[in-house]
């Protein structure tokens, strides 16, 4: 089922392709005279504008723009560098090059030297046809902008891998496209090496101003060196030997300060043997070094062991022991003694040691003080050597890039050069007769498709299938051709006063088949139970009602074997007329009476179709059709035939129609083709509606047979090569014709 679904969705599609596709062509075969009226007249037009065009010449000259022009200074950098490096500098440089060719500036030196702004060629003032006074011309000539006129004709054609120029005048006069061209060409180059002159210039003034400015600033930095230098001794041999100084002072305060140290050491351990008895237990270095208390201390303890000899013999108040004792006590004292005058020593020592280091330190201050002296003169010396320096590099760069300049400005080199010169053309660019002729009948084909579409558009009457499904969105049932009764390759010739009853006379003709389509899709609207009651109307008169009415009514006769046609139309009844019957009896007799609907029926010459006619006209149709008795007349043709046809008056005139739709199972609404307009219908399909009447479609009347209305349809569902229809003129063995025919229309029934 989901195959079946998508394969029906692509067909539907594929349909509504095709579908649009035919009414196009459909549309142009319609208003095909309006197409061709419109194609003639634009392609005329077109001839007429091409043969009145005045012949336009194109003039084109060749330019080479190169990168960069020949260097003929090669060791001299120029102040002005012709053309560009790199692919998007080339690019934009090539860019800026087409839009100076095209600028108001090169156009102007174009007007002033050949005289455009007072030229009536140029201006367009020489036509012998411009009935002007001289006057006129000149105020012409004093508002006009030739500048801008010409910056718009230089046409200007670079390709991107190419550094030569197309550039082109358009003009009348091939001569002065020419001239103009040249012209143009020359000014553009000469503008090129104008640029650079003045740039040059430029350049060269204001170098030449810095050049007076920088010359003054290297003098002045020299002047200020040599001073400096008068001014301030920058020997080296001052540096050396204040450097020396520094070190041997260096050296000397370290020595004093060595021996300040010592003394105060020895003062400290001194201080406190100064005036002591005990000197000779003194453990002091410096008085154990000294020679003289050494030998003090000696002699003491040789007495010391001499008077213990002494005491072991004598007493101790002896003589000799006292002696000793004496001996003892005045080395003593001598100890005493020398141990302060080494104090006294010591602190003397200490003195001059600190006096001298204080010095040493003072002289060596003095001496760094020199040294810095030397060092912030010889920074500053610095300084002034590189201030003059650099004045004297810049004057010299300076000098140098002003004597460039100079012989820059000297020398004429253009990287502009006129390749070739535009020469005088000899055949016209425009018109070009055989690409306007195209365009022209292209333009015509386009013209002529959009007035046929235009004037389509403005018929609002229903004229295909796609009117009534897309538009009025109500189901499309088919099409019935156009009666043609003197188309006898159809069937036998029709009577006259029978031309309604087509299908029955030609059963094989377009007319029945068509009847027949529509009978098979009213029969597949309902699949599910049998259309019995089916209604026929239609929005207005003259629409084709009543003969759609017959002809369905004769094919549902052949299908069925058994159907009846009800002319319930009680104001202008005519389907008596149809079949050529006296208009006797029929509903209205019913309703005024109690007899059987049988007794009012009329047989036709149609095998299986009856007919009950309208008879006598009633005062009140409206009301006849709101009785009990006609609702009992339809229940009881409903029981007697398989299926009854209602030919009804049309919907927006009376509400007949209106009433009979709710009592039957179906409606069709019948449109006359190319002639009922969408209003119309619209309004009949609302008005249907309103009354929950069961719609079943729209078919169209009197459509041509070549149509879209019937051939679409018709071409769409019956296609001969798949069921083998053919029509009983084709051959002459019209028994197996006949065979056919019922086959098909059995199949159709089923």
């Amino acid at each position: 089922m989901q195959i079946d679904a998508k394969t029906n969705a692509a067909a539907a599609e594929h349909l509504s392709t095709e579908d649009l596709a035919r009414r196009g062509l459909e549309i142009l075969v319609k208003r095909r005279w309006w197409f061709v009226f419109t194609v003639v007249a634009v392609f005329s037009v077109a001839i007429v504008v091409t043969r009145h065009q005045s012949p336009v010449y194109k003039a084109t000259g060749l330019l080479h723009i190169d990168l960069s022009p020949p260097k003929v200074l090669s060791e001299v950098n120029e102040v002005v560098t012709l053309g560009s490096s790199g692919y998007t500098g080339v690019r934009q440089y090539y860019q800026a090059q087409i839009q100076i060719l095209q600028s108001r500036d090169v156009a102007a030196m174009v007007v002033t030297r050949m005289g455009l702004a007072r030229s009536e060629k140029f201006l367009g003032l020489d036509d012998k046809n411009l009935k002007i006074t001289q006057k006129q011309k000149e105020a012409i000539m004093a508002d006009a902008d030739p500048t801008g006129m010409l910056s718009k004709r230089v046409l200007v054609e670079l390709a991107d891998d190419s550094s030569v120029a197309k550039v082109s005048i358009e003009d009348t006069d091939p001569e002065f496209a020419k001239d103009l061209a040249n012209a143009v060409m020359q000014a553009y180059k000469d503008r090129n090496i104008d640029q650079k002159r003045r740039t040059v210039r430029d350049a060269y003034t204001d170098l030449r101003s810095i050049h007076k400015q920088l010359e003054q600033n290297k003098a002045a930095s020299q002047q200020a060196l040599f001073k400096f230098e008068k001014e301030h001794d920058l020997s080296e041999n001052r540096r050396l030997a204040v450097n020396e100084r520094l070190l041997s002072l260096s050296r000397q305060i370290r020595e004093v300060h060595t021996t300040r140290l010592r003394a105060q050491q020895d003062t400290a351990q001194l201080k406190k043997f100064r005036g002591s008895q005990d000197i000779f237990a003194a453990s002091a270095p410096s008085i154990m070094k000294d020679g003289l208390t050494a030998e003090l201390k000696r002699r003491y303890v040789e007495l010391s062991l001499k008077r213990k000899e002494l005491e072991t013999v004598y007493m101790e108040k002896h003589p000799k022991v006292m002696t000793v004792e004496d001996e003892m006590r005045q080395l003593v004292a001598i100890g005493s003694k020398h141990a302060t005058s080494m104090y006294d020593a010591a602190m003397q020592q200490y003195a001059a040691a600190a006096a001298e280091e204080e010095d040493l330190i003072d002289q060596a201050k003095r001496a760094k003080e020199e040294d810095a002296e030397i060092r912030l003169t010889k920074i500053q010396h610095d300084q002034l050597i590189a201030k003059a320096e650099e004045d004297k590099m810049f004057y010299e760069k300076v000098a140098k890039r002003l004597a460039e300049t100079d012989m820059t400005e000297r020398v004429n080199i253009n990287n502009i050069s006129i390749l070739d010169q535009a020469v005088t053309p000899r055949v016209p660019v425009r018109p070009n007769v055989q690409l306007n002729l195209l365009m022209g009948l292209l333009l015509a084909l386009v013209a002529g498709l959009a007035v046929a579409l235009t004037v389509d558009m403005m018929d609002n009457t229903i004229k295909t299938r796609f009117d009534v499904e897309q538009v009025l969105g109500v189901p499309y049932l088919g099409a019935i051709p156009t009666f043609s009764p003197a188309n006898l390759e159809e069937g036998a010739k029709i009577p006259d006063n029978k031309l309604d009853l087509y299908a029955h006379f030609r059963p094989n003709s377009r007319v029945a088949e068509a009847s027949r389509s529509v009978r098979t899709n009213l029969l597949f609207m309902r699949p599910d139970r049998p259309l019995r009651t089916l209604l026929i109307t239609s929005a207005n008169p003259r629409e084709g009602k009543t003969s759609t009415s017959a002809t369905l009514a004769i094919t549902l006769a052949a299908s069925t074997g058994k159907c009846i046609l009800v002319d319930t139309d009680l104001r202008k009844p005519r389907l008596h007329k149809v079949f050529g019957v006296p208009a006797t009896v029929g509903v209205t007799n019913y309703i005024l009476s109690r007899d059987e609907v049988d007794n009012f029926v009329t047989h036709t010459e149609v095998p299986g179709l009856d007919i009950l006619l309208c008879g006598p006209l009633p005062p009140n149709p409206s009301e006849i059709l709101h009785t009990d008795r006609f609702k009992q007349l339809v229940a009881e043709l409903q029981s007697k035939y398989e299926t009854v046809i209602f030919d009804s008056p049309p919907v927006e005139i009376v509400s007949d129609a209106l009433v009979i739709a709710s009592l039957v199972d179906g409606v069709v609404i019948v449109a006359h083709c190319e002639r009922s307009t969408r209003e119309s219908v619209r309004s009949a399909v609302t008005s249907l509606r309103s009354v929950q009447a069961n719609l079943m479609g729209i078919v169209l009347s009197r459509t041509s047979i070549r149509g879209a209305g019937y051939g679409y349809y018709y071409n769409g569902r019956y296609r001969r090569g798949q069921y083998r229809y053919r029509y009983a003129a084709d051959r002459d063995d019209t028994s197996i014709v006949r065979d056919v025919v019922k086959a098909n229309e059995d199949n159709e029934a089923a």
